[in-house]
């Protein structure tokens, strides 16, 4: 019942919160948020084997992450010339041009094959030589 009184004269935001909290909030995988704690990306406090993060923390990690808004790029008057133009390809290569596979291969040489009797042992004294 105390802990209920607490929480509630807090907000319903808690200022200490679990690795599991952090996920919850920054919408993230848990085990991501780990590895910003193993980095030094978000400050934690390791109380026995668990984690411990202030929300003030997360709240500077996500300030310090914002990416800037970008200016509107002024539209070119409608007299003036785009800046970029169309590019048409003016030189088609013919089929026989365009290489898709390795190049072709002649023929293979016919081989000189020694003729052997059918003696085993031959095989073995000539492998010899």
């Amino acid at each position: 019942m105390a802990r209920a009184q607490r929480q509630g004269e807090a907000g319903s935001k808690p200022q200490v919160m679990t690795v599991d909290q952090v996920a919850d909030y920054l919408q993230l995988n848990r085990l991501t948020v780990y590895r910003y704690v193993r980095e030094g990306k978000i400050p934690a406090a390791k109380i026995g084997k668990v984690y411990r993060i202030l929300r003030a923390d997360v709240d500077r990690f996500l300030e310090a992450r914002k990416t800037p808004v970008a200016k509107a790029q002024p539209r070119p008057e409608s007299g003036s010339r785009p800046r970029s133009s169309s590019v048409w390809v003016t030189t088609v290569k013919h089929p026989q041009e365009i290489a898709v596979g390795p190049p072709r291969r002649d023929k293979p040489q016919p081989r000189d094959y020694l003729m052997l009797s059918g003696d085993p042992l031959e095989v073995i004294v000539r492998g010899f030589h």
